[in-house]
């Protein structure tokens, strides 16, 4: 019983330590693909001028 305790606590340590870093993570990966899709617009932007 007192193992299951000591369990669940670990358990919600590592849920609260994992939670922002994959925020951070998906911020970046979506980050990335704006940067991917918006960057080719830029180049044609400069070609025109």
């Amino acid at each position: 019983d007192n193992f299951e305790e000591e369990v669940d606590v670990a358990i919600s340590g590592l849920t609260s330590l994992l939670e922002p870093i994959l925020i951070v993570l998906m911020g970046l990966v979506v980050g990335f693909i704006v940067i991917s899709m918006f960057m080719p617009l830029f180049s044609l932007a400069e070609l025109i001028e």
